[in-house]
């Protein structure tokens, strides 16, 4: 994922006391929320950390505004609960070759103001994504594609210039959704914006958006998959905007916010003691790690790298600081839920892949044969947050022990992002990183953060990592077609940057909903960054 996720954590919100309904109402028996109309019994409080980029798929490349496009537009094809794709505003697709890829549109569908959508205002849609001038989050996933064409009444085609493994789950994604054409041309200049919101074909609509305060989305009467939508879904989508963490349990608590995601992971404790709220998690696609930065003496050495892996003691963060939000890691950035294809396949790998298990044994010896064995200092970049201070001062205290002084520098979020985006033009020593997959193929991950051209500015090679073999076998991946050679070739990658180590991988964070009781039946996955859909999720009425 290129400067994504990375941009922002989750969707986590906070609301203050004011924010309760008057008085005068009656509490449902299902929720602590006082219900004052049948129409608030049929609303959703939703709790985001922050505003919404824009109201437009072109720059939904956030969890915060994902949880509201997601709503609004939909794309060619979508992710099942399974991570797999199947059909939405394409009834059917198909690989023609290498290159080529063609997609029959629904004539059944209907934008949210009655007027049909076409295969025009898909080809409009998705060529808008690749125009470098609209300079959409998403346009690197369109790098390989050479056009998009209408070539039917209801057939767009998609000719790629170059094999690509991953165009596949592109339509899936928010640079999949279909905007309507005629709404967009009336309002380009202020499309996406508070004032003018847009024009989708899915299950809500845009109502209104308050700059750092509210959105607000409402049914769309005219969806075309009604059928579909939980039998008890929510009228109404109400996004309260406040940025205060602790605030956010007393909401859920009071029952005035009803489903939150990416709570801090200090006040999951608070949470759990809780009776009345639910706590759901999944895997996600995402990695904790550590980068080093492989250009930089001495961490060009990989024997001082190797020292510093096996000097941490990576349970005490699962036991001690992130209360349950995270599983296991072993060295490879890659897990199970990355493993949609060949499964029992990657299943063997993962379960027989090398690890660094704290051993400050071996972390001596790896240092006593490297190009500092006295020791060195160094620093590291981390966030404010509690979860990386805690996690930078644990190895600052391992590295004690092999006479290495590392010094904290801590950044806010925003200034970390550009630093691991090469910002600061890779002066770090190390730095904190967080990777989130945009695709259910581990090619999502490993195509993003080893590439030696993604070590540039912009790139999400924090390790500054280089190694000619490795980006033969990323570029030989993408272009088969063959679900075998290319875990072969994913594998031999894998066992090359596990040896290397340019990155020490902490944990695989879990996403993680919280709801009161009037929300059952939460439905999400690890690709819940495109496929949170609140449709599917039923009231308690």
């Amino acid at each position: 994922m290129k400067s994504k996720k990375i941009i922002a954590l989750g969707l986590v919100a906070a609301m203050t006391i004011a924010m309760v309904t008057g008085c005068g109402g009656k509490k449902s028996e299902s929720s602590n929320k006082t219900v004052t109309s049948q129409s608030e019994a049929d609303e959703m409080v939703i709790g985001m950390n922050s505003d919404i980029i824009a109201c437009d798929p072109a720059f939904a490349y956030d969890n915060n505004t994902n949880a509201v496009v997601d709503q609004i537009t939909e794309g060619l094809l979508a992710y099942d609960q399974d991570n797999k794709l199947v059909s939405k505003l394409a009834k059917s697709w198909e690989q023609v070759d290498d290159v080529t890829y063609k997609y029959e549109i629904r004539d059944d569908v209907k934008f949210s103001d009655g007027t049909q959508m076409t295969a025009d205002d898909v080809v409009f849609s998705l060529n808008r994504i690749k125009d470098p001038s609209v300079a959409s989050y998403l346009n690197w996933m369109y790098a390989n594609v050479d056009s998009i064409e209408k070539t039917g009444d209801w057939e767009v085609t998609v000719k790629l210039s170059t094999p690509d493994a991953l165009w596949q789950y592109v339509p899936a994604t928010t640079a999949g959704h279909v905007i309507s054409q005629k709404f967009y041309e009336e309002n380009k200049d202020d499309f996406g914006k508070p004032g003018t919101g847009i024009i989708g074909t899915g299950p809500y609509k845009f109502d209104s958006w308050t700059k750092d305060s509210e959105i607000v989305l409402s049914e769309n009467e005219n969806y075309w998959d009604k059928d579909n939508n939980a039998e008890n879904a929510a009228k109404t989508l109400d996004y309260k905007i406040i940025t205060e963490g602790t605030t956010l349990v007393s909401a859920l608590q009071s029952g005035q916010v009803d489903l939150t995601m990416g709570l801090p992971t200090d006040q999951i404790p608070v949470i759990k003691k809780n009776d009345s709220l639910t706590i759901t998690e999944s895997d996600s696609f995402g990695t904790d790690y550590i980068a080093f930065n492989t250009q930089k003496a001495p961490f060009d050495d990989v024997n001082v790298r190797k020292a510093i892996y096996y000097a941490l003691d990576r349970n005490q963060i699962l036991d001690n600081i992130t209360n349950g939000t995270v599983s296991e890691a072993s060295a490879s950035l890659i897990n199970e839920a990355l493993c949609t294809f060949n499964e029992n396949d990657w299943k063997e790998y993962l379960k027989n892949v090398p690890d660094y298990e704290y051993n400050m044994e071996k972390a001596k010896e790896y240092l006593a044969k490297s190009s500092v064995p006295d020791g060195f200092e160094c620093s590291i970049v981390c966030n404010q947050t509690a979860t990386q201070n805690a996690e930078a001062l644990l190895l600052q205290t391992a590295l004690k022990e092999l006479n290495i002084t590392l010094n904290i520098n801590k950044v806010t979020e925003d200034e970390r992002v550009s630093i691991f985006m090469g910002g600061d033009g890779r002066n770090y020593d190390m730095i904190f990183c967080l990777w989130f997959s945009d695709f259910p193929d581990p090619a999502g991950n490993l195509n993003s953060v080893y590439p030696s051209t993604a070590g540039e500015e912009g790139g999400a090679n924090a390790a500054v990592y280089n190694n000619s073999d490795v980006d033969t076998w990323l570029t030989e991946e993408l272009a088969s077609s063959d679900s075998t050679e290319r875990t072969e070739l994913m594998q031999k990658i894998l066992d090359k940057v596990t040896d290397d180590v340019p990155y020490l991988v902490l944990d695989h964070p879990k996403v993680i909903m919280v709801t009161n009781s009037k929300v059952v039946e939460p439905k999400f996955s690890a690709e819940y960054q495109f496929n949170l859909f609140f449709k599917d999720f039923n009231l308690n009425k």
